[in-house]
C-alpha cells in the first residue's frame, strides 16, 4: 500500500502536471475530441510498460497523440464500452424484472451489481491488453478475450485498492468529473501496471 502511495505522489508532483490536469479536464468536456484523451492515456501506459520512465507526455505531442490513439481505440471499445454496455442492459433487465414482481428493494439494488462488478473488471482488464499490445506489438493480443478474462480473475484481488482509491476521487471530485477522472487515472494505470509486473523494483526503481 505504501508503494501504491509513492507512486501516486510520484505522479501528482511530477513537472508539468498541474498544466497535463488543466488540458485534460477541459478536454473531457468537449465531445469527439476528448478521445484524445484514450491516446494521452495510452503514451503514459506504453511509457510505463516499457519502462520509458514516469515523464507525463506532453499535449503538444499531437501526432504522438492520434497515432496512440488509433492504437487503443479497439481495447477500449471491447474492454470499457461493451462490457458498460452489456452490464447496463442486463441491469435494465433485473430492474425491469424484479418490478415486474414488486421487488421494488431488489430492482434498487441488485440492477446496479453487474456495472459494480464491470468497474472492478474493466480497468484491469484494459491495462492488460495494454500489456500485451505493447510488449507484444499484436493487436489480436489486445483482444483475446479469454486469455485476459483468465488473468484479470487471477489478479483482481491484487488490484483492489488502485480501483477502490480511483473510484475514491472519482466520487470525491463529482462536481467535476473531468478533473477527478484525470487526477485519478494516471495513478491508476501506474498501479496496476506495477500490481500486474510484480516485480519489487516497481516500475522503475529510480522512479518510485
Amino acid at each position: 500500500m505504501d508503494k501504491h502511495e509513492k507512486v501516486t505522489w510520484r505522479i501528482w508532483e511530477s513537472e508539468g502536471f498541474g498544466r497535463s490536469l488543466l488540458i485534460g479536464g477541459l478536454l473531457f468536456y468537449i465531445p469527439i475530441i476528448n478521445l484524445l484523451l484514450l491516446g494521452y492515456y495510452g503514451l503514459w501506459v506504453r511509457r510505463l510498460i516499457l519502462k520509458e520512465g514516469m515523464d507525463l507526455p506532453e499535449w503538444s505531442e499531437g501526432r504522438a497523440l492520434l497515432q496512440e490513439l488509433g492504437r487503443v481505440i479497439l481495447p477500449a471499445l471491447l474492454w470499457i464500452l461493451v462490457p458498460v454496455l452489456l452490464a447496463g442492459l442486463l441491469g435494465w433487465a433485473f430492474s425491469g424484472l424484479f418490478a415486474f414482481l414488486y421487488l421494488g428493494l431488489l430492482a434498487a439494488t441488485l440492477a446496479w451489481i453487474p456495472l459494480a462488478i464491470v468497474a472492478l473488471f474493466s480497468p484491469v482488464a484494459m491495462v492488460i491488453a495494454l500489456f500485451r499490445l505493447y510488449k507484444n506489438g499484436m493487436l489480436h493480443d489486445a483482444l483475446d478475450v479469454p486469455g485476459i478474462v483468465h488473468q484479470v480473475l487471477r489478479n483482481i484481488r491484487r488490484c483492489l485498492f488502485p480501483l477502490f482509491q480511483y473510484y475514491g476521487i472519482i466520487a470525491v471530485g463529482w462536481p467535476l468529473l473531468g478533473f477527478a477522472s484525470f487526477l485519478a487515472t494516471l495513478p491508476l494505470t501506474a498501479q496496476l501496471i506495477l500490481v500486474l509486473r510484480n516485480a519489487d523494483g516497481g516500475l522503475k526503481s529510480e522512479a518510485i
